[in-house]
């Protein structure tokens, strides 16, 4: 079909084409975070924990204060990365660090276990665009880029004409994959109830 000389074959194809360069590091970022996050169940998809055991030497007999800053010299801390402290019970002591990390020590013996928590390089980055956390302008490419993904699976329709096109075995391959989600849809509302 031509409307003026511009094929719309030709048009779909091209914008389709140019979006998918425009959106390709995107497509990807997400996917790779959206399977990261489908299984928090399983793993931290932001943060990598390595437990360390520890001995900072006997801490009886210390005030707070003075345990604290005996643990943080031993295991060569940074005071200021210090977000708090706890003493759970009279022979235990907890130091809080950044990200969720801790050092867990027993008074009397000054044994314990220091857990380290490092963010995972990359992964981190791409899960606090997927989710959002960043709001703000952030949140207007999201949606961009949600409107683009969409442009890019009408547009993807309609590239092939003939039997390997929309009208011919596309139409089952679209097809089954609008019943894909649907029937997890009837599934989610009509079994599980």
């Amino acid at each position: 079909m031509k409307i003026n000389s511009i094929s719309w074959q030709r048009v779909n194809n091209a914008l389709h084409r140019d979006l998918g360069y425009l959106c390709c590091a995107l497509i990807i970022l997400y996917a790779i975070s959206g399977v990261a996050v489908n299984h928090v169940a399983d793993w931290n998809p932001n943060y990598s924990t390595q437990a360390e055991q520890v001995s900072v030497g006997v801490l009886e007999g210390l005030d707070l204060d003075a345990i604290e800053s005996h643990i943080v010299s031993s295991l060569g801390l940074d005071p200021r990365q210090v977000k708090g402290r706890h003493l759970p019970s009279p022979g235990k002591f907890v130091l809080f660090l950044p990200e969720g990390g801790e050092v867990r020590v027993a008074v009397k013996t000054g044994l314990g276990t220091w857990m380290r928590v490092k963010r995972r390089s990359l992964l981190f980055e791409s899960n606090v665009l997927h989710l959002n956390h960043l709001k703000g302008v952030w949140t207007y490419i999201a949606d961009i880029f949600s409107l683009a993904l969409i442009v890019l699976a009408v547009t993807g329709l309609f590239i092939l004409k003939g039997p390997k096109g929309i009208t011919g075995r596309g139409k089952w391959l679209a097809g089954a994959g609008t019943l894909l989600p649907l029937g997890f849809i009837v599934y989610y509302y009509l079994v599980r109830g």
